[in-house]
């Protein structure tokens, strides 16, 4: 099994982890007693007590979610023997497990950036969907799926308490790199978190099935010699952090995606999960202990952003299996084009024609068509058309009007159902008529559920009879449809997001840097005039520190407010950190900036003077550091340096006043 492992040598873990950590090996050591324990059928719940009460904030923990009224226990419980008469000795050791490995190795030695607590909040998530999947696929043992999905990430802990290269400084980097974490990790640390986790385990006497689940959690792992049931488990670790992430519950606020591997679904039937109930059983526990771990649940658009990633990658994966597979003549297996196409893009019209596209290829219909919903004129339009092997614009100018009368079209609306278009209802004739055929399906497509349009069919060239029979698989692909619309609209706001920043609205550092690089090559090819105006909020932490973080965050919001109300179109605002701001004037000259800048100081301090009631004691101003192109400066970050020696000045020279460097 060791062989399997992989695991690395002595000398490659010291070349990695501090010498000087002398607490370490005993954290560790007191997680793999607790492990040890749990993992013991034969361990008595006196065994479990007596090293849970050895640390009374253990116990106290594990009571306080004991007691919680997720369980709801008619009566509060004193003792962790006595808790076991009411949920159980497994129900037990998993809590106390989860207590342990989060007040000794999550909790303990914490850093400053890397968020144990979302972390943490992770490794819970994951722990809760692998017990649930297990119980669903009908694993033989679900505790043993739960302690893999909690423990899948522990060499992360391991990082970040003793590894040589800060962990913080590494996620700083890693937040602008398209490598999966793990392999940035490699690159970076020098060693994988899965790797070191693996190591660990195996030192400590980890199970063997535990040690591969996480060293092969982000791997493929098909050809290792192993049994069924270790084969299964880490697939069910695999599919819990995707999962989870999917539901805003990664491992940290950002970074790629994990990926699903293709072993998964060749072990385990995903049709047989129920993944509304897993979901909906990780989240009433993940809410239940969230308060006595001091984290929050993911919101709403934290949930929606992630689920549209997860979504685009899982319909990836699979679209990529299919095209390996043999071709199937049964139309239930050839309907995969149809499902699939929808989810390859995330540009509106990319979606729509790859759609019908693929209708085309799996129905044999001659000629697919979108109808889009014009609310305010209750009417269709035709916006994309697909006739046999090519697009067609003939359509485009096509308007359906639904008028008062009950006919096909609203039907198909009000029922969310398809429906053949016969020309036997109120207005229905006459646009058959004007589409040439005698009949059309009509199906509908939802955002939200609301109907956005319709997928409208026809056999303009053959003139086949449209047949019932495949009212279910176009119902289906209409509404993947819908969801790709839903993901697309959600990617853009979530694209957007990444571009700016989320207090002001401003763009965000990373992209007003992308931006000035563009300009400034343009300034030094074309000889065009470019101009920076770094901007200083005067005395802010006075604001934070008399006022309160709240008062802080409004001054940056006004002062972002009057920035983009005094800036043109073709400049670039953005906010560069902290109360700090950065205005890239394009195709103006070093005068002209100056004067740009004395009317943005003007205004703030005007807007001072009307907060001076609101903000007793403090004046609102800023000061600003200008500094244009010139032929000696040999990059970006030169401009950038120079507008920054400008803005000093302009402090050291008692604020609120324009410099020009």
């Amino acid at each position: 099994m060791e062989n399997i492992l992989n695991l690395p040598s002595d000398s490659d873990i010291k070349k990695v982890l501090k010498k000087d950590d002398k607490e370490l090996p005993g954290v560790v050591q007191v997680m793999g007693k607790m492990l040890s324990l749990c993992n013991d059928p034969n361990t008595s719940i006196g065994e479990v007590a007596k090293l849970v009460e050895t640390d009374p904030g253990i116990a106290v923990k594990v009571l306080g979610i004991v007691n919680s009224s997720f369980f709801g226990l008619r009566s509060r419980v004193s003792a962790i023997s006595e808790a076991v008469l009411f949920l159980g000795l497994d129900e037990i050791k998993k809590i106390c497990l989860g207590v342990t490995f989060f007040e000794k190795m999550v909790k303990s030695g914490q850093r400053d950036h890397f968020d144990r607590t979302f972390f943490w909040r992770h490794c819970l998530g994951v722990a809760s969907l692998c017990h649930a999947i297990a119980v669903e696929i009908g694993h033989p043992y679900p505790d043993e799926a739960y302690t893999a999905g909690l423990l899948h990430d522990f060499g992360k802990i391991i990082l970040d308490r003793s590894g040589r290269v800060n962990y913080t400084d590494f996620f700083n980097n890693a937040y602008n790199c398209t490598t999966p974490l793990v392999e940035a990790e490699r690159d970076v640390m020098g060693i994988g978190h899965d790797d070191l986790g693996a190591y660990y385990g195996h030192r400590l006497g980890f199970p063997d099935k535990l040690c591969l689940a996480i060293q092969y959690h982000h791997r493929r792992f098909g050809d290792l010699d192993i049994c069924q049931e270790d084969m299964q488990l880490i697939c069910i670790v695999c599919l819990a952090d995707f999962l989870a992430w999917t539901q805003g519950l990664g491992p940290v606020d950002a970074i790629s995606p994990p990926t699903l591997q293709a072993e998964v679904e060749k072990n385990i039937r995903l049709d047989r999960i129920d993944f509304e109930a897993v979901i909906q059983k990780m989240d009433e526990e993940i809410k239940n202990t969230a308060r006595f771990y001091d984290f929050e649940f993911p919101s709403s658009e934290q949930y929606r952003a992630n689920l549209l990633k997860a979504n685009l990658k899982l319909s990836s994966i699979n679209a990529d299996n299919f095209s390996h597979r043999e071709e199937e003549v049964d139309k239930n297996q050839s309907v995969t084009a149809s499902i699939t196409a929808p989810h390859r893009s995330l540009e509106p019209k990319k979606i729509l024609s790859a759609t019908l596209e693929a209708i085309c290829q799996d129905f044999g219909f001659d000629r697919v068509y979108i109808l889009r919903v014009v609310s305010p004129l209750r009417r269709l339009q035709v916006v994309e058309c697909l006739q046999q092997d090519g697009f067609s614009d003939h359509l485009a100018s096509q308007y359906i009007s639904m008028g008062e009368a009950d006919n096909g079209f609203l039907q198909c609306m009000r029922n969310k159902g398809p429906v053949v278009v016969n020309g036997l209802l109120p207005g229905e004739k006459e646009v058959l008529e004007r589409f040439s055929v005698s009949q059309m399906l009509v199906v509908p497509f939802c955002s939200q559920d609301k109907v956005i349009g319709l997928l409208g069919m026809d056999y303009i060239v053959s003139g086949k009879k449209i047949e019932p029979g495949l009212f279910s698989s176009i119902a289906i692909v209409a509404n993947e449809l819908g969801l790709a619309m839903e993901n697309a609209s959600a990617y853009k706001k979530a694209k957007s997001a990444s571009l700016h920043d989320g207090l002001t609205g401003l763009l965000n550092r990373k992209t007003i840097d992308e931006l000035l690089n563009k300009a400034f090559v343009k300034a030094a090819d074309d000889s065009i005039p470019l101009s920076v105006a770094m901007i200083d909020v005067d005395h802010f932490k006075k604001f934070n520190d008399m006022f309160g973080h709240q008062a802080g965050d409004i001054v940056l919001k006004l002062i972002a407010k009057i920035l983009k109300k005094m800036s043109r179109p073709t400049d670039h605002v953005g906010r560069y950190g902290g109360e700090e701001f950065i205005v890239v004037l394009n195709n103006t000259a070093p005068d002209k900036a100056v004067v740009y800048s004395e009317r943005v100081r003007k205004e703030i301090e005007h807007l001072g003077r009307l907060l001076s009631k609101r903000f007793p004691g403090l004046g609102l101003t800023v000061s600003v550091g200008v500094s244009s192109f010139v032929e000696d400066l040999k990059n970006q970050e030169a401009l950038v340096l120079k507008a920054d020696k400008a803005l000093y000045k302009a402090k050291e020279s008692g604020r609120n006043r324009v410099v020009s460097g």
